[in-house]
């Protein structure tokens, strides 16, 4: 059974990413194992953006060419009149940072770019980009089901990379995700880890998240009734939704993956928390983390 559904994320090949012992930046000789033990595993795809430090750098000078890189563009600066001149030269620094011809996909980092002034030289240049052989796909990464309402109303991306985890289930309220993937759109989760904070062992969690004590009790309490360790719950739980194409997981080393793809041959997970308390969005987005 090849893992195809198993992408990897690279941020903290570039930067120190996640929260407490999850956050080191990994060294040239873990990533070279990282990708040798996933291209025996059968996973053939990276996720990297602009925006982790030098990770596109590392990647190329290590090299990844026979990944399909799937890869994020941040927000186009305010002072840049000509954004498209802009974006062609973030993707030929991207290309020749990874030492690759083309992508797997490309994802707007922030999607409100095409929602400003419904930004059709923008989505006229993708699609160029698109006709032209520089990258298969082009999609979108969002936080928010209300940021997806409003880009759907203008274009119609062909991935969409959303957050979805154990704790965070707003976008599969209501079935969202699978309307969404009924309409042809693939659907990559990432986060499924919370930065690392779902991983963490009772005792360890950080000083900043012990206010949310009443779920950390119910979690540890369903971890210990369902005899699984976090990392087994989290990857059973995401692989277990329908709608999901892919889920981005970030790593920390080729023992952490094997473990991750063990998970995975496993059935899907039947039972999830039944949450008595509710879960805070300060919880949930990082973004609104110290």
């Amino acid at each position: 059974m090849t893992m195809k559904k198993i992408v990897i994320g690279t941020a903290n090949f570039g930067m120190d990413y996640g929260i407490g012992h999850n956050q080191n930046k990994l060294t040239d000789s873990d990533i070279v194992e990282i990708l040798k033990t996933a291209k025996k595993l059968g996973i053939d795809t990276l996720d990297t953006a602009i925006s982790y430090g030098n990770s596109l750098n590392r990647l190329g000078e290590l090299g990844i060419r026979n990944f399909k890189i799937i890869t994020k563009f941040p927000k186009i600066p305010d002072d840049r009149k000509k954004q498209t001149n802009w974006f062609n030269e973030q993707i030929e620094s991207t290309l020749k940072q990874l030492d690759v011809n083309s992508l797997e996909a490309i994802l707007l980092h922030y999607p409100k770019d095409i929602l400003e002034n419904k930004n059709s030289e923008l989505i006229h240049f993708l699609l160029n980009l698109k006709n032209q052989g520089v990258t298969k796909k082009i999609g979108v990464s969002i936080y928010e089901r209300s940021e997806l309402d409003e880009i759907l109303e203008i274009f119609k991306p062909e991935i969409i990379q959303c957050p979805i985890n154990i704790f965070d289930n707003r976008l599969l309220e209501q079935n969202y995700l699978e309307k969404i993937s009924n309409k042809g759109i693939k659907i990559h989760i990432r986060s499924i880890f919370l930065q690392g904070l779902l991983l963490f062992k009772k005792e360890e969690i950080p000083q900043e998240f012990l206010k949310y004590y009443n779920i950390w009790e119910e979690w540890y309490n369903w971890l210990n009734t369902t005899k699984l360790n976090p990392l087994e719950a989290c990857i059973r739980y995401t692989n277990s939704l329908k709608s999901v194409d892919k889920i981005v997981v970030g790593i920390n080393s080729a023992h952490q993956l094997k473990q991750i793809t063990k998970y995975m041959r496993k059935p899907k997970l039947k039972k999830k928390p039944n949450w008595q308390n509710s879960i805070s969005k300060d919880l949930i987005d990082p973004r609104l983390w110290k």
